[in-house]
C-alpha cells in the first residue's frame, strides 16, 4: 500500500519561476554541494537502521531520508520507490549474511560433527552481535515474511548438504529428511535470535548457548531410522 508519503515528490526544480516585476528568473539551484551527497551505500545504511527499528512494512521514505540526513527527492533519484530501496535493503544484508556464514561452513568442514554444528550455530550468533540491525531486517518484525523465506532458501541447502554427508559416512542414505532436518535445525537458531534481537531483547550470548544446547540435542537424538521413514512417507505420495 502506497502512502502519501511514499509517492514520488513532484520536481520543480528544473522549472523557470515569473519574477515579481513579470521577468523570468532562473529556477534556485539546490544547497547541497555534490561533494555531499551520499553515496547508495550511505542510503542503504540508513534505510537498513530505520526497517530494523520498525519493519519494512511501516519504514517510509520521509525517515529514511531524515535518518540519512538527505531528501525523499534523493532517495527517488538513487532508488525509483520505496519499495525498490526496501529490496535493495534485503538483498544486501541476505548477501553479506550467507556469505559470512558459506565461511563459517568452511571454516569448520573438517571438525568432528558435533563441534561443525556448535561452530555454525555460533557464527550465527556472533553475526547477530556484530550485525543486529542487518538480520533483524532479514528475519523480519513479522515472521514468515518474503526476506525470512529468503533467508530459508539461501541456508537450508547448504545445511542439508552437509547433513547427508555426514549420514552418508556412516552408511546411510538421507534424501529429503535431510531437508526437513535442516530446516528445523535453521528453524530454532533463528527463532531464537528472532526472540532475542526482536521480541524480548534477550542477551545474545545466553540465547546463543540454548540454540547451541538445542541443535546438538537434536542431532543426538533424531535416529536414521525416522529420516528414513520420512523418506519413505514422501516416496509413497
Amino acid at each position: 500500500m502506497v502512502t502519501v508519503d511514499d509517492e514520488a515528490p513532484k520536481d520543480h526544480g528544473g522549472s523557470i519561476r515569473p519574477h515579481d516585476d513579470g521577468g523570468d528568473v532562473p529556477p534556485v539551484s539546490p544547497g547541497r554541494s555534490t561533494r555531499n551527497r551520499p553515496t547508495d551505500d550511505e542510503l542503504l545504511d540508513a534505510a537498513c537502521e530505520v526497517i530494523a527499528e520498525v519493519g519494512a512494512e511501516r519504514a517510509t521514505m520521509t525517515a529514511i531520508a531524515e535518518r540519512g540526513g538527505t531528501t525523499r527527492v534523493t532517495l527517488y533519484a538513487h532508488f525509483g520507490s520505496r519499495d525498490a530501496l526496501v529490496s535493495r535493503v534485503i538483498t544486501r544484508e541476505l548477501e553479506t549474511f550467507t556469505s559470512f556464514m558459506f565461511r563459517i561452513y568452511d571454516e569448520n568442514e573438517d571438525m568432528p560433527y558435533g563441534a561443525r554444528a556448535r561452530h555454525a550455530v555460533q557464527g550465527l550468533f556472533d553475526y547477530a552481535r556484530r550485525h543486529p540491525a542487518g538480520l533483524r531486517v532479514l528475519m523480519g518484525h513479522t515472521q514468515g515474511g518474503d526476506s525470512n523465506r529468503r533467508l530459508y532458501a539461501a541456508l537450508e541447502p547448504r545445511i542439508a548438504a552437509r547433513l547427508r554427508a555426514n549420514y552418508a559416512e556412516q552408511g546411510a542414505h538421507i534424501g529429503a529428511g535431510a531437508d526437513t532436518l535442516a530446516s528445523l535445525l535453521l528453524g530454532m537458531s533463528l527463532d531464537v535470535a528472532h526472540r532475542a534481537l526482536i521480541v524480548d531483547g534477550a542477551g545474545i550470548d545466553e540465547a546463543c548457548d540454548i540454540a547451541i544446547t538445542a541443535t546438538l540435542a537434536v542431532l543426538r537424538d533424531v535416529r536414521v531410522e525416522q529420516l528414513r521413514a520420512l523418506d519413505a512417507s514422501l516416496d509413497q505420495r
